[in-house]
């Protein structure tokens, strides 16, 4: 029997495992932001499915706080907080805009809890820390298309912002790596094809993406892509210095059958994800995890990210099924 490690590196060469390797993650709304808390809940839930990596859940807006946001949070343990207002209203409000650290404030808190959680392990199970691309953490402060907007009208004033917040991220990224962190599920919600055109993708997106990725490429082993959104570019990063991608691909397409006639990193997916994966009966779910069972160069997990208040019986019955599938008798071999 593999290793969690073990089943994740076979997954990245494309070769073969004992059983499908695959994760599962939700956010841990108001329970999030406490250090301890959210890794207890982590390490709670993998060992509970276990879990073949850990994707950890700092809560979304985590990068927009110090650079003053201000949230509206909800009662309970379902909803997240969100943005009260955008931070950005007009082209002038950039100039507002200040370097943070990386390493102090939100950020110091994610990190002291990801150094909480390392300690914890009983075994180092595969770690990626959340990190949302330079472009993304704009757009979380106004909204994907006042940010495009805005840099049409004034690219400099974008760009500006874009570099400081690329040093913050970057700053960031080097510290979680020095923690321990395996790798980084690196998050960009501007990817689509139809929220900019190809040459403000790459001005815009791309160089800030490839800033980030390659400071940390030789610190970590172990990077997925994630491209929020549909009709994302996945096509044209492929030289993106990542191992594995992730998308939405049950949901949103395109599926992974399309995708591995050009490229030859792991896929992470599978899975619908979020209020799609709230429709389906136990039979689709399982459904779902048997297509999957067996593939090389796939680690099963959702398109995006689990609903907090999904049935925990869709949970255990995605751990069942691999184990399952996992047996010689098993009809998917």
């Amino acid at each position: 029997m593999f290793t969690h490690k073990q089943r994740i590196e076979n997954a990245l060469a494309l070769k073969e495992n004992d059983r499908t390797p695959y994760s599962m993650w939700m956010h841990f709304p108001n329970r999030d932001r406490h250090p301890r808390r959210l890794a207890e809940l982590a390490l709670a839930n993998q060992k509970k499915y276990d879990l073949d990596f850990i994707k950890y859940m700092p809560f979304g807006l985590y990068t927009t706080v110090d650079m003053g946001v201000d949230l509206d949070v909800y009662p309970g343990f379902e909803k997240a907080p969100t943005l009260h207002e955008p931070v950005i209203k007009d082209m002038k409000d950039w100039d507002r805009i200040r370097p943070v650290s990386g390493v102090r404030g939100e950020y110091a808190v994610v990190l002291e809890s990801q150094r909480i959680l390392m300690e914890m392990m009983d075994e180092h199970v595969p770690f990626l820390q959340t990190l949302f691309s330079p472009a993304t953490t704009l757009a979380k402060m106004c909204s994907p298309a006042a940010l495009v907007k805005h840099m049409r009208e004034d690219p400099a004033r974008v760009h500006r912002a874009l570099e400081m917040v690329t040093d913050t991220t970057i700053q960031f990224a080097r510290a979680s790596a020095a923690l321990g962190t395996d790798g980084f599920f690196y998050a960009t919600q501007l990817s689509g094809r139809k929220t900019m055109e190809k040459a403000e993708h790459e001005e815009f997106v791309m160089k800030y993406d490839l800033e980030v990725l390659n400071a940390v490429k030789d610190l970590t082993w172990f990077n997925v892509l994630h491209m929020h959104g549909a009709a994302v570019r996945i096509d044209e990063v492929q030289h993106y210095p990542v191992q594995g991608l992730s998308w939405h691909d049950r949901d949103d397409g395109p599926s992974m059958e399309e995708v591995r006639t050009y490229s030859s990193k792991a896929f992470v997916g599978g899975l619908s994800w979020g209020e799609n994966w709230l429709t389906k009966t136990e039979e689709q779910v399982a459904a779902e995890v048997r297509e999957m069972c067996g593939r090389k160069g796939v680690i099963l997990g959702p398109g995006c990210v689990i609903e907090p208040h999904t049935p925990e019986k869709f949970l255990e019955l995605v751990r069942r099924t691999i184990l399952e599938c996992a047996g010689k008798s098993c009809c998917c071999k």
